[in-house]
């Protein structure tokens, strides 16, 4: 079954309840695509945590990697995706999302802050990182990217009252990020959430959140794939939308 090929590599790390809740998926598969991880916490009668630990335990980041992964190795032959219309979506759907926001906030925030701190979460994520620094350093805005989670927990004492930090993250939800955001919340650092997940820990916490849109997908030689394009385009528009606010501000 779908996941099989995890519980074998994991085995020795789960516990009765977790192969319960790896039945209940299972007994749901079809449904997988769209349930919430409350309404499956319900159907294993376990907790919501319960089923962050097993997906983590399964070597995956938590919740929504799951169901990322249960649609991936969902796929057949007989499944055909129009690529293109993918992208299309992801691109309009992530542009709904920006529409929402309230940019006066985050271009305050942005003006504000002596200095601003860009942490992604993994490899994709930190070549994001490094072109938001790019382009924070066109607005003359002085900027620094965190490299690594020690780069960030040795870095932590120098982020000031006054400086922001953006976190680019997938789900928002690991063992790891759970511990720099408390970390961040002690020490009262102002920070911008950046995921593709609506219902996360780091979003949560966030003073400011940005929501993407990405579906994965099969190349032809069944390799899964996610784009990446929709997060440079929320960071595109964020530095339009600012240099906008900022000739407005200055006509005053």
């Amino acid at each position: 079954m779908i996941l099989d090929k995890l519980v074998n590599k994991y085995y020795d790390n789960l516990n009765e309840n977790d192969l319960y809740i790896i039945q209940t998926i299972h007994g749901h598969i079809n449904d997988m695509k769209t349930m919430k991880i409350q309404d499956l916490a319900t159907c294993a009668h376990t907790s919501i945590s319960s089923i962050h630990r097993l997906s983590r335990k399964l070597g995956l980041d938590g919740y929504s990697d799951l169901k990322s992964y249960i649609k991936l190795n969902t796929y057949t032959e007989e499944t055909t995706q129009d690529l293109m219309e993918l992208l299309n979506q992801d691109i309009q759907q992530t542009m709904k999302y920006m529409e929402q926001l309230h940019y006066d906030k985050l271009n305050q925030l942005i003006d504000r802050a002596p200095y601003i701190y860009i942490y992604g979460t993994g490899t994709a994520q930190l070549d994001l990182a490094n072109d938001v620094q790019r382009q924070l350093w066109s607005l003359h805005k002085k900027s620094l990217v965190l490299r690594n989670e020690q780069d960030f927990k040795n870095g932590i004492e120098e982020i000031g009252g006054e400086d922001l930090l953006f976190i680019i993250s997938l789900s928002g939800e690991s063992k790891n990020l759970d511990e720099i955001i408390h970390m961040v919340k002690t020490r009262n650092i102002q920070y911008v959430s950046v995921t593709t997940l609506r219902n996360n820990f780091l979003a949560q916490n966030a003073m400011f959140n940005i929501y993407v849109n990405i579906t994965p997908f099969y190349l032809y030689n069944k390799v899964d794939n996610s784009s990446f394009l929709p997060f440079y385009i929320v960071f595109d528009i964020i530095v339009r939308k600012f240099s906008e606010w900022k000739i407005e501000q200055m006509k005053k």
